[in-house]
């Protein structure tokens, strides 16, 4: 629970035998610390007193949690106004802080939430400018959601990285109901990275990476939306695809974007062949260097990235082939794997990257041996 709602419970709790003519005068008295907390302590007792002594009150405080406290309380019982002042007057750091606590009330808070939609109307761009918005990813209020919306009508022409800086912000706080108007906003564009932008903002709609954790109907409509949406996205964004299945728990269909990333190399109902060579070498009993070159094509049906193709073709080739060559000559040695970077589109652009890995391989061992395999199946 964030601190000032500690404070404000503890508050309350005290509230019905509170003095608040003691607390005003506290709140007039006391080191801006104190009084800060008196303040608080106040607004819980009598909020039109506090309202009538906040215009005095605020200027006194200095940046930091008990102020911010005291700011959210005074925005509570009316006296927005004298927060908007006193935060003129913060130094940029202290006025993000004071803006993050705000964000922290808004859910809980009507004023708070008017707060921020009359802050955004009076500071204009200023508001973007200087990031008020980010504070909002919590504040999932309609009122909130419609600024941060009318924001992303302008388009990206002008700032494209605040651009999706407020469209992170909007999906976090829209949560499940922005999944749509993400759908929209990738078929509106072919710029590669803005797809890779509006796709990693699907995450946070389903509130991937936040304390209370994924909301699993928003993920599934997220993962049904980004695999309709695949095929007509820029290479860029397809490999966020990737990644933002990932993180939405569909291993399947991030591993399935593979097909889509390189569908220019399918050779017919997703099939697609990689390049494997493994490189095995031994220094024998006698001294003497051995060596065995391993060559073949990999097969397999679009679920395959580069990242992921060693620990599955060693195992396929564990079964397969002997790599057996310091067990044979007595000797000690290792297997070292050469892979393609990408599936080919035919077998004569696997057969020079084949040569050329061979030709580069080849030591000066007194045996080397060039092993032709049949196709690895994975």
């Amino acid at each position: 629970m964030p601190s000032f709602l500690l404070v404000l419970l503890s508050s309350l709790a005290s509230a019905q035998d509170c003095d608040a003519a003691q607390l005003a005068q506290e709140t007039a008295e006391a080191t801006p610390v104190g009084s800060a907390r008196a303040f608080v302590q106040l607004a819980n007792c009598d909020a039109a007193q506090a309202k009538a002594i906040a215009a005095e009150t605020l200027p006194r405080l200095l940046g930091g949690d008990d102020a911010n406290q005291a700011a959210v309380m005074a925005i509570r019982v009316g006296a927005a106004e004298p927060v908007s002042a006193w935060m003129g007057g913060l130094e940029a750091d202290e006025r993000a802080r004071t803006v993050r606590a705000l964000g922290e009330a808004c859910n809980e808070s009507v004023e708070v939430q008017t707060f921020f939609v009359e802050r955004a109307e009076k500071l204009g761009d200023k508001f973007w400018s200087d990031r008020w918005y980010r504070a909002l990813t919590t504040c999932r209020v309609p009122a909130v959601q419609e600024i941060l919306s009318a924001e992303l009508d302008k388009g990206l022409v002008d700032d494209p990285l605040r651009f999706f800086a407020v469209l992170e912000t909007y999906a976090r706080s829209a949560g499940g109901t922005a999944v749509p108007r993400l759908e929209t906003l990738a078929l509106a564009t072919e710029d590669a990275e803005a797809q890779a932008n509006i796709i990693a903002a699907f995450a946070d709609a389903a509130r991937v990476g936040t304390p209370e954790g994924i909301d699993a109907a928003a993920a599934g409509a997220a993962t049904e939306t980004i695999r309709k949406l695949a095929p007509s996205l820029q290479t860029k964004a397809v490999e966020q695809a990737r990644m933002t299945l990932l993180a939405l728990g569909d291993e399947p269909g991030s591993d399935n974007m593979a097909a889509i990333r390189y569908k220019a190399a399918d050779r017919g109902g997703e099939s697609f062949i990689w390049g494997a060579v493994a490189n095995e070498t031994a220094t024998c009993k006698n001294g003497k260097l051995q060596q065995r070159i391993h060559v073949a094509q990999v097969k397999e049906r679009g679920n395959t990235w580069p990242d992921q193709l060693e620990d599955k073709v060693s195992g396929s080739a564990d079964v397969a082939w002997e790599l057996t060559l310091a067990e044979k000559c007595k000797g000690t040695g290792e297997v070292k794997w050469v892979l393609s970077g990408a599936p080919f589109g035919d077998d004569e652009a696997f057969n020079t990257w084949a040569d050329k890995a061979v030709e580069d391989l080849s030591d000066e061992a007194a045996k080397t041996v060039v092993l032709k395999k049949d196709p690895l199946q994975i």
